[in-house]
């Protein structure tokens, strides 16, 4: 499973030669069959249809061999079909350049007149020029793969300039840019390097090229799937003992004929309309299972299951990956794994596992079925977090959007911890599937607090002294006067620490480790960690003759007391005293750990530009009178901090964005936050200072699409955003049902209905019948959340007009000529599902 990077070298001694060869040669008789097929003295007068995919000849076609037909010669999977410069679409109609050219053939004349110009530039060795070729210029991966095949001794088979760029920075290799679509020069700088390695001499580029995988592979992501091997496991021995998996529908034939997965949807429908009632969703949702198999990858796991809570095995996809066997009876569709049956065990009831034959595996229940092997991390990361990952380092800021209900704060609040972490260098992906240990983690990134609290806690040495925390490290502090300051603690606040009697002075600086909570006796405590020690602190005289200190609150109750609160002027000014006298003081003074990694806020209709960035508020002067005073907004701090600490990420989570307008509440910073313009200063109007948005902040925001579009969004706003889509997903409900309804089928046949009216922005949640990570199942809670949830949404919806409510929920919930809803059967949980099982029957086969 995952493991954690080790060094070049090391992986060396590990990557086992001999276990390596068999693939090496399935390699090169794959690329010499490519090369027979399709000679370089036959490129010149070769016609398109010995080229381009979609024209129905499979295996006639070059771009056919490059993406299937040779597996083991590197990856050329994902992406979209553009990647081959031309290709027939599943609507008959050609993809090509368009801008340049007017058809197919002179597309194509202009792009084989460009592989004939690369290979005639290979050969005289001037490689550099071939990523000049415009001809070719739109198929980087292609014309890599292309050019090994015939110079197999000259290229390494690795065609992602991802891919190449991330080996070269792992190897110290400075020249190493994804701007431009220089991967031919990449990949041969990349060959350079490891040929500079003695060990590696006689080496084959295609066993450099899987010694690279086998160490650092970038591919950080992997899936886990389940897979039932047949009903109740009947293949299961078979593919035990064959090392692979295997799954029916084997009406529609290899998967690998198909040039686009429209295609195969269109093959799967004609095949199975009748078995699923010509239902599209369904014909949707398990045609993407199927072809589920076709994009694993090797190093993806399979989680082989008997019935609802049985793990029969797992396993880890092997090379070349998906198959189809011919000479199988049944079930041809097979994907290769090698399995590891030491993880056998029984699981809680997944309901969903009778609904589906692959579906993908929650992180949740990864973590149950994993564990930790040989102490290394099993759980894969989560595919939505991985989006949200790469659109935060293209610009720096994201949001989430779609319609209530559909998960965008869970998320978001998930996501923020598993990247921040990931960031800091502590990849724990499985600190997801532990609550607790995830609010424990969401909790320490977060704790410091953005607005500075300081406190002056007093100490009596008859009941114990400030030197115990520092031997102790932890101490809970008792809960004592002022009273009402107590519940305003929290963790990360910094304490001023005075001795009274005899000492009557500061003698140390600590911090809150824990909010008030309830101690062992039963008693409110707070517990304190130490910072660091006082030693010529001011005395209770100096304090009392400060113009500024004596007006304190620690001293106007002459320190008469537990718990005092210092303002920000008093803080500052006992600050500027102390670091005068102690110099070494001031790294714990001036707060540069009062903003943590992690900012959470809501925006509301009156947030402002002084919240966020810097105004004018009212203060006490302690005079009994207000007085305005300049004060740094949030986000303004959160980059202050971020300046002080480059090497640290800070990420500010803003939900519910669009309830605010935010085009006021970020002012003139709107254009700093270009990625581009990261750095750049400017001068803030109020306070006159230079200002700069640090290339170490990120944002992230969430916004209910049911309140407001993103087309309504400020266009300057949206280009500096990453829009993310959530939408509700039925999937999570499969297979639960309460009473006769199917909640999967009952949610999207409401939101069909929904998305005609209103539009899809509006339609329902799936977590509005989820409980948990698992769907609603007894019949009265589903019926409140029904009731007092989604019903009030749809009367919004269509504006207290019951005709059009009728058309959502049914005659028999609605009065239309009365304008009133039927009381009696929505307060009755039995009554309530019949009327929804009849309204949302599925439609009987044609």
């Amino acid at each position: 499973m995952a493991k954690n990077l080790v060094s070049f070298e090391e992986a060396l001694k590990r990557f086992d030669r001999n276990a390596n060869q068999q693939l090496v040669q399935l390699a090169e008789q794959e690329r010499q069959e490519v090369v027979k097929r399709f000679s370089l003295d036959a490129w010149p007068s070769m016609p398109l249809s010995s080229y381009a995919l979609g024209q129905g000849n499979k295996q006639e076609s070059f771009c056919w061999w490059l993406e299937f037909g040779t597996p083991h010669m590197g990856s050329l999977k994902g992406g979209s079909a553009r990647k081959h410069i031309i290709y027939k679409q599943a609507s008959g109609e050609w993809w090509f350049d368009r801008q340049t050219y007017k058809t197919e053939q002179e597309a194509w004349v202009a792009v084989r007149a460009g592989f004939v110009d690369a290979f005639a530039k290979a050969q005289k060795g001037e490689w550099d020029a071939v990523d000049q070729l415009d001809q070719i210029g739109w198929g980087p991966a292609l014309r890599t793969k292309t050019l090994y095949c015939y110079f197999p001794n000259e290229l390494l088979p690795i065609s992602s300039i991802l891919h190449i760029v991330h080996f070269l920075r792992l190897l110290r290799n400075e020249d190493a840019s994804t701007s431009g679509y220089e991967v031919v020069r990449l990949n041969r700088l990349l060959l350079s390097t490891l040929r500079q390695k003695s060990e590696l001499k006689g080496w084959d580029n295609n066993e450099l090229m899987r010694l690279l995988y086998f160490w650092a592979h970038p591919r950080d992501q992997r899936k886990i799937v389940k897979i039932a091997p047949g009903r109740d496991a009947q293949y299961w021995d078979e593919c035990r003992d064959g090392d692979f998996i295997c799954v029916g529908w084997d009406e529609v034939g290899d998967l690998r004929q198909f040039e686009s997965k429209e295609a195969g949807q269109q093959k799967f429908n004609e095949m199975f309309s009748q078995h699923y009632n010509q239902n599209k969703s369904a014909l949707a949702n398990k045609f993407k299972e199927l072809w589920s198999l076709r994009e694993l990858e090797p190093g993806d796991l399979v989680v082989a299951n008997k019935g609802k809570s049985k793990v029969l095995a797992v396993g880890e996809v092997v090379e070349p990956g998906y198959e189809w066997k011919e000479d199988r009876e049944t079930f041809r569709h097979i994907v290769r794994v090698k399995w590891d049956t030491t993880l056998a065990q029984d699981i809680p009831t997944q309901s969903s596992w009778g609904f589906y034959t692959v579906a993908p595996v929650s992180q949740n229940l990864a973590a149950q079925i994993l564990g930790k092997k040989d102490g290394e991390t099993a759980v894969p990361i989560d595919e939505l977090h991985r989006q949200i990952a790469d659109a935060l380092a293209r610009k720096g800021q994201v949001i989430l959007y779609g319609p209530p209900g559909t998960g965008k704060t869970f998320t978001a609040r998930r996501f923020s911890v598993w990247w921040l972490l990931r960031q800091m260098g502590r990849e724990t992906p499985e600190i997801l599937s532990d609550e607790g240990a995830f609010k424990q983690a969401e909790s320490k990134l977060s704790s410091a607090q953005v607005v500075r609290r300081v406190w002056w806690i007093v100490a009596n040495p008859k009941e114990w002294s400030w030197d115990r925390l520092f031997k102790e490290k932890r101490v809970q502090y008792r809960y004592g006067r002022l009273q009402r300051n107590y519940p305003l603690v929290r963790r990360g606040d910094l304490v001023v620490a005075y001795q009274s009697t005899p000492d009557k002075k500061l003698v140390a600086l600590a911090r809150i480790s824990r909010e008030m909570f309830t101690s062992g006796t039963g008693e409110p405590s707070i517990e304190l960690e130490p910072v660091a020690k006082i030693n010529d602190g001011l005395t209770y005289e100096e304090l009392q003759q400060d113009d500024t200190l004596s007006k304190s609150e620690p001293m106007q109750f002459r320190n008469q007391g537990t718990l005092f609160a210092l303002t920000e002027d008093e803080f500052d000014h006992l600050a500027a005293l102390l670091t005068e006298k102690e110099p070494d003081l001031r790294k714990h003074l001036e707060g540069g750990d009062a903003v943590g990694p992690l900012t959470r806020l809501t925006f509301h209709a009156s947030y402002s530009y002084e919240d966020f960035i810097e105004g004018y508020r009212p203060v006490d002067s302690r005079g009994g009178n207000l007085a305005l005073k300049l004060e740094d907004g949030i986000f303004k701090r959160v980059c202050r901090a971020a300046q002080a600490n480059p090497k640290r990420p800070y990420l500010v989570l803003i939900d519910e964005i669009n309830r605010a307008n935010v085009a006021k509440v970020l002012g003139e910073l709107i254009t700093l936050l270009e990625k581009d313009k990261r750095g750049l200063l400017i001068s803030l109007p109020q306070s006159k200072e230079a200002f700069t948005i640090p290339p170490n902040v990120y944002v992230l925001g969430t916004m209910n699409t049911a309140d407001r579009s993103i087309k309504l969004l400020d266009s300057a706003l949206r280009r500096r955003f990453s829009f993310i889509e959530l939408m509700p997903d039925p999937s999570l409900l499969a297979g639960a049902k309460v009473g006769a309804l199917v909640l999967s089928q009952f949610l999207e046949a409401l939101n069909l209905r929904i998305a005609a009216k209103e539009g899809r922005e509006k339609q329902i949640g799936h977590s509005y019948l989820m409980d948990g990570t698992g769907p609603v199942l007894e019949p009265e809670e589903f019926a409140r959340r029904f009731r007092q949830e989604i019903l009030p949404l749809l009367q919004e919806y269509c504006y207290d007009d019951y005709r059009v409510l009728a058309e959502y929920i049914g005659d028999e919930l609605v009065d239309q000529e009365g304008q009133v809803l039927n009381e009696d059967r929505l307060n009755d949980p039995d009554q309530l599902l019949a009327a929804l099982e009849k309204e949302f029957a599925p439609e009987p086969p044609q």
